[in-house]
Parts: structure tokens; sequence; C-alpha cells
């Protein structure tokens, strides 16, 4: 499917309906899709979003009814292990600025009362901020950070090799920035400092408090909405085949999900055992390309994860916090197969609040692997606390509440100035 393409600029009016909000988002699926249900409760209470989004998922956001501003992403689609972290802030810094235009374009068509950004795509969000001297609101696809939790989780790994600060590479794409915000004619909304420096009105996080690493010490600024489920995310049916029991989802997300080898392995794990195993690959890898697999094993380009969370008894991912609310949400514990940096954080607090194990990919066996998750399934322990969670991840604040608070920001503000 091609890309939703919006129709021209139009100016803003003041017949217009409701607040009108500046959405940029993070070009990762997961980023993208813990925000829709935000954006449609804004639109269904008759605000104007403007959702500036990669290309590549523009056709995502607008199911929501948000007016659609494509650009052109340079962040790679998937990301491989041997991304090393100066590369990775490399990618980052130049993907923060790839929307400017865009967004400034849009801005200038209907000045917003807000901008909500990604916390990773925040440069172009404080040149429109800046600009038009409007609040932020700062999403965080993963949990919230202070000066307590680094962003990322990098503490939880400390054999993390970090950026090298020397690398050319470095001052040649700071040297491109410096030269893109001027001909923008933006250069000077940048004089006061870098975007990270920027206050947001508000930080919303799509994690509930309670899975958060030190979520004790996160103020009022923070909001642990949970992960503000649509009734779409809810669509679609899956079931066992009769006699079926127990089910074992096994995924790896959208971002580092090209590991045949690892989809093999669990495959052979689980042959001939009373598992029944779905496997959900994602894009880049053909169920065939898997070869044959057992009769118990059934590998799939896509479902629906809560369709098949519903009859599940465990749940091996990669530790996307996505896929864990999601998990939790239905009442399954997990094994955590961390493939990123930031993933090994969250596998960490999974295993510290008792929620499922965790297994490093260099020690990933059938051996290691069967064992974990038939630990999980057998404990009572981990799933009388996966029950309670499930029970907070249900009663979340959810997409209103987030909604509420943004309102009260542009009310905020327009008491202010008058």
């Amino acid at each position: 499917m091609s890309p939703a393409r919006p129709p021209g600029p139009v100016a803003a009016t003041q017949e217009q309906p409701g607040k009108h909000v500046l959405w940029l988002g993070f070009p990762s699926y997961g980023h993208i899709k813990a925000t829709l249900g935000m954006v449609e409760e804004l639109v269904r209470r008759g605000h104007r979003v403007t959702y500036v989004v990669a290309d590549r998922l523009a056709a995502t956001v607008a199911a929501t009814g948000a007016h659609v501003v494509p650009y052109a992403s340079v962040f790679p689609e998937t990301i491989t292990s041997t991304e090393t972290a100066t590369t990775m802030l490399l990618a980052f810094l130049r993907e923060s600025f790839a929307p400017l235009e865009a967004a400034l374009e849009a801005a200038a068509a209907d000045p917003p009362q807000l901008v909500v950004h990604d916390a990773l795509a925040s440069d172009t969000a404080a040149a429109v901020s800046r600009r038009y001297k409007v609040p932020t609101v700062r999403t965080y696809a993963g949990f919230g950070t202070n000066a307590q939790v680094p962003q990322n989780g990098t503490e939880a790994d400390p054999a993390h090799t970090p950026v090298d600060l020397d690398d050319p590479r470095l001052r040649e794409l700071a040297a491109e920035l410096t030269s893109r915000v001027e001909a923008a004619g933006v250069a000077g909304l940048f004089a006061d400092g870098p975007a990270g420096g920027d206050e947001a009105a508000v930080n919303v996080s799509f994690v509930v408090r309670e899975f958060q690493i030190k979520g004790d010490t996160f103020g009022d600024d923070y909001l642990f909405a949970g992960p503000c489920l649509r009734a779409a995310d809810f669509a679609g049916a899956w079931a066992p085949p009769p006699g079926a029991a127990p089910v074992l989802l096994v995924s790896l997300g959208t971002s580092v999900n090209r590991r045949p080898d690892f989809f093999r392995r669990c495959a052979e794990t689980f042959a001939g055992t009373p598992w029944h195993v779905v496997m959900t690959l994602g894009r880049g890898i053909d169920p065939a390309d898997l070869g044959p697999l057992p009769p118990n094993v059934e590998a799939r380009s896509w479902l629906p994860h809560l369709a098949v969370l519903g009859h599940a008894t465990a749940f091996v991912c990669q530790g996307g916090t996505g896929s864990l609310m999601e998990a939790f949400h239905q009442g399954v514990p997990v094994v955590v197969v961390p493939q990123q940096q930031d993933q090994r954080a969250i596998a960490q607090q999974v295993v510290d609040l008792g929620l499922g194990r965790s297994i490093s990919p260099d020690d990933l066996d059938a051996g290691t692997l069967r064992s974990a998750v038939e630990a999980i399934a057998g404990d009572a322990g981990v799933r009388r606390r996966v029950a309670e969670l499930s029970r907070q991840v249900r009663t979340a604040p959810g997409a209103a509440a987030v909604a509420d608070r943004l309102e009260a920001v542009m009310a905020g503000r327009a008491t202010a100035m008058g």
C-alpha cells in the first residue's frame, strides 16, 4: 500500500475546529503504534492533529484521522547487531532533523498550539515550538528518563562501548546539520542551546509506573499512561488447533527481527514437545525461508499478538516495551532475549520484578530456552506477579487521560496569553 499523501496545506482560519497539535514521531513501528490511541482520542474530541511521519509509516497513522505529512526518513528500517554506539548516534541525530522542512511547512500553514514529539525526535520539535512559542509534550515508547534513569538504561550494560567523540563522522554531520538549519532559516532558534535542554510540559510514557525503572523517582510531570491500546489492536482472531496446549508465542518485534537462525532454533527446541509454537516473523523473513517446520510449530509473517496472547501460556520476545505491555495486559509471563542495548535494561527489569526470565543471545541454546519457558509456565509466583501487573496495565490511565493532560496544557497556555 502506498503511503497516504495529504492534500495541500490550507491556510488556518478561525472556523477550524478545536486546537491544532503538531505531532512528530520516530520511524519505528513500535514507537508510532504506541501513539495512535492518543491521536485517535484527540481527533475524536475535535482537535486537529498534524502527524509528521516517515513515509513508510504514513498509511498506519492515516487510519487515526490525523492529517498526515510524510517525509523521507533516513533511519534504517531494521537494525543489525553489528551497529556501534557511534553509528547509532549518527543515525539518531540525522533522523532528528530529517522532518525539519516538512514540519516547518505544516506549521506555517496552520500554526500549532502544542508540539508533541517522540523523545528521539527532539530537534525538529524544538525548532517548531521555539518558532511559535508553544509548549511541548515528550513521549517515551519505553522507560522514562530522569537523573536516576539514563536514556536507554545504559547502566544495565557496563560492557557497553561508549560513543567515540573523536570520530570524524560526527564533525562532518555537525557541519551538514548546521548548513541544513541555516538553509531552513531556523539557525537562530538553536542559539540558546540544543533541543535536549527544553523542558516538556508533560512527559508521557507508554509503560505503567509499576514497570518503570525506579518509578517512584518520577514526579507529576510524568504520566505513565500504559500501552494506550485501541479497539483496532484487538481486531483479528486466532485460535490454536483443536487439543493444542499450551501455546507459546515467539516474536522479535519489528526492528531487529531478521534472525532466521533464531526462529529455526526455537522451532527445533520445541519440536515434538507438548507446546504449540506460534512464531511471527515480521518483514524481511518469509516463512518459507525457515524450511520445513515441525507439526507443532507455525510461522507467520504477521498475526494480531493480543489475539494469540489470549491463548498463550508464555511469550518469548526481544523485550520491546510494546510487546511486553501487550503480554502483561493478557497476563502472560515472558522470556526476554534482548537484541539491543536498551532491551537489556528492560530484560533486567522483567527479572527484577519476577515477571519472567532473560537469556543473553550468546547463551541461547535449546536447553536454556526450553528450561526458561517451562520454568515461567510452571512458577506460581511468576504467574501471580504477572496477574497483578496485568490488573495495573488494564487500569492504566490510557489515551483518554493523556488527551486530558494535553488539553490542560493547551488551555493553560491560552489562559496565560489572555
